[in-house]
């Protein structure tokens, strides 16, 4: 008897999963097809293709497409929250200005969250008023994640004006530098390859990230500004060879003679 063999694959077999699961594998699906495609990639036949789920299973979860892309608004913004609030709050044995806007390049660029922010955003998308939506704008929409890093950096910079005599900026200055910076990454994340080699930067991966490190530096001088003065310690300062009361002493000329 002759084995006959197919090149035909066998159809998929529809595996069973938990609820959970289901909606994470179709939310992960739709991010994917958001970043590959927009909006109008984002199509549940094709979704339930990737996941092996049928259109009815999808609309099960989810109710409809809106209510797909609703969920998935969310879960990008929650996810980019917590990414970023972990990035924050890694170690660093670097500049940790650089690794700071390196780790946030990293979220936005290589993640993908960039772009799928970009997508959402341009749809007029914004995360609704529940965890997320306060997570990311703030309870009353008034303040968020960033308001949260701007408070921490407006408490550092408060602390070293103090240690300098200098008066403690305003806390809506910080906050100005902190959205600015945002919206630099952001645009950075999107269309840095682009712009980079514009300016006539270069285009390889250094160049981009030479131009960050470049950014990450002049925003740290704009929260910590040098001061010409030394901190206010109220420490004695050393004695050194600068100051007024060192006794000088002088070596004989050649001229002088010794008394014979």
């Amino acid at each position: 008897m002759n084995n006959i063999v197919s090149d035909e694959e066998p159809p998929r077999r529809r595996r069973r999963r938990t609820a959970e699961v289901a909606r994470r594998e179709i939310l992960d699906a739709a991010k994917l097809r958001l970043m590959e495609g927009g909006p109008d990639n984002v199509r549940l036949k094709l979704i339930g293709e990737d996941v092996g789920l049928s259109h009815s299973s999808i609309l099960h979860h989810f109710g409809s497409r809106d209510g797909l892309m609703e969920a998935l608004r969310n879960d990008a913004f929650g996810a980019l929250a917590r990414d970023l609030a972990t990035r924050m709050a890694e170690p660093t044995d670097g500049d940790p200005s650089i690794d700071f806007f390196e780790k946030v390049a990293e979220t936005l660029g290589n993640q993908g969250y960039g772009r799928l922010l970009a997508w959402q955003l341009m749809s007029g998308n914004l995360p609704d008023r529940g965890a997320v939506g306060a997570a990311v704008l703030g309870p009353d929409g008034s303040g968020g994640l960033l308001s949260g890093l701007a408070d921490q950096l407006h408490a550092q910079r408060s602390e070293r004006a103090a240690d300098y005599g200098e008066p403690i900026p305003e806390i809506d200055e910080t906050r100005k530098i902190v959205a600015i910076a945002a919206c630099t990454l952001l645009g950075e994340a999107l269309a840095g390859h682009v712009m980079v080699r514009s300016a006539g930067l270069g285009q390889s991966p250094e160049d981009r990230k030479e131009v960050r490190a470049w950014f990450a530096k002049l925003s740290e001088r704009m929260v910590f500004p040098l001061y010409d003065k030394k901190p206010e310690s109220g420490e004695d300062e050393e004695v050194g060879s600068d100051s007024d009361d060192t006794p000088e002493t002088s070596e004989p000329s050649e001229s002088e003679e010794e008394p014979g």
